[in-house]
């Protein structure tokens, strides 16, 4: 019987994007900044066009594909209805001075209200000053102040004369800083002392009895004294009282003409009422304060902070020219949502609290979409609580960040109404991470704009991948690319998004490509970007990249890695791996041998029973237990003991690409006929025996490639990969010339039976009736040794 015959020509092994096309595709190139992201675009427009609770957007893709251009583009246009939108402002809260209170006013006219209120209040305080020096004034308080001096020097003069019958004189005793009245005894018509009139008891000159007397006459008219300048100080208060009211009356039109035009705007429309009512209390503090504002301030500090609670902090404006787009680069909390600041100085902490209140990335955004990166958020301490939390109850708060340097604020301003979308921005399965972990978030991000790393390769998406690689030369000022150039590109580019029918989204790489292709061609002294030079550019960047790869050759070369890359063995077949570092993955052969006797142990995968192998690796060692069930063991007991190894291999292993190739070297041992080590092999297997396809085509053929040109290239060898892996065939030039020059081979294979054939150079059928008899004398004797 013939055997299979899997081999891949030439033309089916190479894979190119014909500079013939490219050249016709070039002639009509439409600008276009979004590339094949259709149902993101459709899941944007949904998500902008719907406003209701809970309809948030979250991107998610991975970087460079275009996420924010595409959404810069939908958004470019944006303007937010004018009429929807409230300017908002904070302002003291004379009834609650740590609780600021928030004024809403039609978009467009805060600062003209604030302004307004402003050089009202600068108007009043000129004015004010003026009221002390007018002459009306002046001739009312000195009538009033002349009144209560001839009140207050008869009250005296009354009190001076009973004191005189009593026998007592009134004196003023002066210090350094103050004065003060006492009352002195009166001796033959002369003011004495009390210690003058007990040296007279003492020399038999006053009687000692009468000293008694007038020491408690003493103390009585003190206590007479005491209730007069009780009586003074009263009528001192209320004639500063009678001249603060003069100071009110002559302010009162003064505040009220200067209000009147603020009144006279916000007092129509009963939306105003709170504006109205602040502008009431404003006029009734300014009344009850006028006495400190009619004088002179002592310095500047003390007038700013007198008029600050006057004065209007405006956190939210909005105008024809805003940016209702705002993309938060920073989102710390306190940039995210505002903050209060510190009091200056020994400034007390309520004091006008309103004007320490500094807004947030929220409150720019009222009225439009507030953008962040998922990222960015996470790591910021208490960014992504509080922005859920406002979400959720549709109120925005502003406080001091959740972290030990921030001291807690006394002042709490009115929560506002939050007005605006989250656009947030994540990388690959953020949105099904979250969506399963964080119960809250499904519910304030309905919307998920999901962005492809591929598309297809249709010759629309080709034109405007072209028109993308044109305008990234204009606006860069790079060489121009020719047809041989572009065409490398989107080989690369299909290359990069591991299938042939697809080019990569991922328009960063293909920018970083182009930036160092126009470096190596400018220092090559060359007018043009040819595709020549991006293929040196590829190998350019490969070789700054591939050091650990170089080392691993380099044990293939000096045989500390033994492989074999000619003849026949038996129970060993060179298997594939990848070596994944992020921004470079490369292959490394390994060899894949197995141990068979009779016996009872089943299959032991040695990787397993050292620690050495993941949960994905396990599973398919198990298929492979099962296969050989299926294919060899359905009336016979499987009486055996075996072994799979990686060899050489001290590290994790994981993964099912090796399945193929563990499997080979099992039946190999088993029917102890050799295999081809010239062929390597990779590919996944199904209990059923079919071959699936595996990840990192490209990067296993090429590794193997390469060891085999360290080693010596024979002619016949090559690589067998699933059949349904043929779309992701993007070889590097260098091997795809040795095909074309029949120095290296690619098989395709859909079955076990296909690979065996190839392996083995047997007939499928007799190879697994070798291994059918073998199991049977297996079992025969292990039913011998039990019996």
């Amino acid at each position: 019987m013939p055997i299979h015959n899997s081999e891949l020509t030439p033309a089916q092994a190479v894979f190119s994007i014909p500079e013939a096309l490219v050249h016709n595709l070039r002639t009509h190139t439409p600008s276009n900044p979004i590339i094949g992201q259709d149902r993101a675009m459709q899941a944007l427009e949904l998500g902008l066009g719907i406003h209701a609770d809970g309809y948030n957007i979250f991107i998610m893709g991975a970087s460079g594909t275009g996420r924010r251009t595409v959404l810069t583009s939908l958004l470019s246009d944006y303007k937010a209805n004018q009429d929807e939108l409230q300017d908002i402002a904070y302002v003291y809260n004379f009834s609650r001075p740590l609780e600021p209170k928030a004024l809403f006013f039609p978009a467009g006219t805060g600062a003209r209200f604030k302004q307004t209120m402003h050089s009202a209040i600068e108007s009043i305080r000129r004015q004010a000053l003026q009221i002390t020096k007018s002459e009306v004034f002046s001739a009312a308080s000195k009538k009033l102040q002349a009144k209560a001096d001839t009140e207050e020097n008869q009250l005296l003069s009354d009190f001076e004369t009973r004191m005189n019958e009593k026998g007592f004189k009134l004196r003023t005793i002066k210090d350094d800083e103050s004065r003060s009245m006492d009352l002195v005894p009166v001796y033959k018509n002369k003011p004495v002392t009390f210690e003058d009139l007990q040296g007279l008891v003492d020399r038999g000159k006053y009687p000692a009895h009468q000293l008694a007397a007038v020491k408690e006459q003493y103390f009585t008219c003190l206590d007479q004294m005491a209730e007069l300048f009780k009586l003074l100080r009263e009528k001192r208060k209320q004639t500063e009282k009678q001249i603060r009211i003069l100071k009110t009356e002559s302010a009162s039109p003064i505040i009220d003409n200067e209000l009147a035009l603020l009144n006279s705007l916000y007092r129509k429309d009963p939306v105003n009422q709170e504006v109205v009512s602040w502008l009431e209390a404003v006029r009734e503090d300014l009344l009850s304060r006028v006495h400190v504002y009619t004088e002179p301030f002592k310095n500047l500090s003390h007038k700013k902070h007198f008029f600050g609670r006057y004065s209007v902090n405006l956190v939210c404006e909005n105008s024809i020219s805003k940016n209702y787009v705002i993309q938060e680069e920073l989102p710390t909390f306190a940039n995210l949502f505002g903050s209060i600041e510190a009091p200056e100085g020994t400034d007390e902490s309520s004091h006008n609290g309103h004007l320490r209140i500094r807004p947030g990335a929220v409150h720019r955004a009222f009225g439009g979409y507030l953008v962040l990166r998922l990222q960015d958020v996470l790591i910021e301490d208490g960014s992504w609580l509080y922005l859920k939390r406002i979400l959720q109850s549709g109120k925005v708060e502003i406080q001091n960040p959740p972290s030990s340097s921030h001291l807690p604020s006394v002042i709490k301003p009115q929560p506002l109404p939050i007005n605006f979308k989250v656009i947030l921005i994540g990388g690959e399965m953020s949105y099904d991470y979250l969506y399963q972990e964080d119960p809250d978030f499904q519910k304030l991000f309905k919307v998920c704009a999901e962005f492809d790393s591929v598309m297809p390769r249709t010759e629309e998406n080709m034109t405007h991948f072209i028109s993308f690689i044109d305008g990234i030369i204009k606006r860069n000022n790079f060489l121009p690319v020719d047809d041989s150039g572009v065409s490398r590109i989107l080989t690369y580019a299909s290359r990069v998004a591991d299938e042939r029918t697809k080019i990569t989204t991922r328009f960063t790489v293909i920018a970083d490509l182009l930036r160092e292709a126009d470096f190596h061609a400018r220092k090559e002294k060359h007018h043009i970007i040819s595709g020549q030079t991006i293929s040196a550019t590829l190998a350019y960047r490969r070789l700054l990249q591939q050091l650990p790869e170089e080392k691993y050759k380099e044990m293939i070369k000096t045989k500390e890695i033994l492989l074999d890359v000619s003849g026949t063995m038996i129970g060993k077949v060179n298997g594939l791996a990848v070596h994944d570092r992020g921004y470079l993955s490369f292959g490394i052969p390994v060899a894949v041998t197995a141990q068979a006797a009779p016996g009872n142990k089943g299959i032991i995968n040695i990787e397993g029973e050292s620690g050495l192998s993941g949960e994905i690796y396990d599973k398919a060692h198990l298929i492979i237990q099962g296969l050989l069930h299926r294919k060899f063991a359905r009336d016979i007991p499987l009486a055996i003991s075996a072994s799979i190894c990686f060899e050489q291999s001290y590290t994790e292993v994981d993964g099912d690409s090796a399945s193929c190739a563990a499997f080979f070297s099992l039946l190999s041992a088993i029917a102890n006929l050799p295999l081809r080590q010239d062929i390597a092999v990779t590919g996944s297997l199904n209990q059923i025996g079919d071959v699936q396809p595996v990840g990192g085509i490209p990067e296993k053929i090429e590794a193997f490639f390469d060891a085999c040109t360290i080693l010596g290239l024979t002619g016949t060898q090559g690589v067998m990969i699933p059949f349904r892996n043929l779309s992701n065939l993007i070889l590097e030039e260098r091997v795809e010339s040795a095909i074309q020059q029949k120095n290296f081979h690619i098989w395709a294979i859909k079955t076990v039976e296909e690979g065996l054939e190839i392996l083995s150079g047997v007939p499928h059928e007799d190879f697994s009736l070798k291994v059918y008899k073998t199991l049977q004398d297996y079992a025969q004797r292990m039913q011998r040794l039990l019996s």
